[in-house]
């Protein structure tokens, strides 16, 4: 039943450039948890443990979108290249569950290679003797995977009309302009004119991942959880998996 996502799982394990992405990105991500790398607050290095883990969760999650675009962007076009495409069609699979099943693969190597990235927080954490924040880390991972979740699935379906280049990029505006939009609301505020305009749009049209990934932060604290932006999170994810299933390809 599952054995296109099982295929495309298997093709993402044979790529050797995500699994040195990856490590990469974890080694930035404990060099910023251990103090190598300092991170400061106007001017003022912070080293304590509850201060530092927003910071570096949400360096993590740019991370995590950068490789959910990488691992997301051409999977279904390359199996429209290679025309095995055809032959799910021969065997009468439709394109909506073709689609699907590489998204969902793409949806779930993703997940993996941000779970390694946060795994590794909180286990640096855990050194730490923060025990409170390893009690709630599952279901903080559950918030926090949601924005790569929705990065991943709306990569997918952009992949389906547009050429790689230009899917890619459309994809890393989106996941930048989401995981940015303090900054953004506050250039707002200081320009005016055309850019105003401009900036206003990215803020209307892009999810706000910065506050999706925040509350993760907040709920690994102990502390108060605003519901609402986690459900605009969710909704982000949802309109992906829209996308995916309404897209289609004239290939088929």
């Amino acid at each position: 039943m599952f054995g296109i996502m099982k295929n495309a799982l298997r093709e993402r394990l044979r790529r050797k450039d995500i699994y040195i992405v990856m490590g990469v990105s974890l080694l930035l991500v404990l060099l910023c948890m251990s103090g190598t790398v300092t991170l400061s607050i106007d001017g003022i290095p912070v080293t304590d443990i509850r201060l530092l883990l927003p910071l570096v969760l949400n360096a993590a999650s740019v991370l995590g979108g950068g490789m959910a675009v990488v691992l997301s962007l051409r999977t279904i076009p390359n199996e429209y290249e290679r025309k095995t495409s055809h032959l799910v069609w021969m065997r009468g699979i439709s394109q909506r569950n073709y689609h699907g099943q590489l998204a969902l693969a793409n949806v779930i190597s993703s997940v993996a290679a941000l779970l390694v990235l946060y795994a590794g927080v909180m286990i640096f954490v855990g050194i730490k003797g923060e025990t409170g924040v390893l009690w709630r880390s599952l279901l903080g991972f559950l918030i926090f995977a949601c924005g790569t979740v929705g990065v991943s699935l709306f990569t997918s379906a952009v992949s389906l009309l547009l050429p790689g280049m230009a899917a890619g990029v459309l994809s890393v505006a989106v996941m930048l302009a989401g995981m940015m939009q303090p900054i953004l609301r506050t250039l707002s505020g200081m320009v005016s004119g055309i850019s105003r305009g401009i900036l206003r749009g990215f803020l209307v049209l892009t999810p706000d991942l910065y506050e999706v990934q925040a509350q993760a932060g907040e709920f690994l604290l102990g502390k108060p959880v605003d519901v609402h932006s986690i459900l605009g999170g969710l909704l982000f994810l949802y309109i992906g998996v829209v996308m995916v299933f309404v897209f289609r390809r004239k290939e088929a």
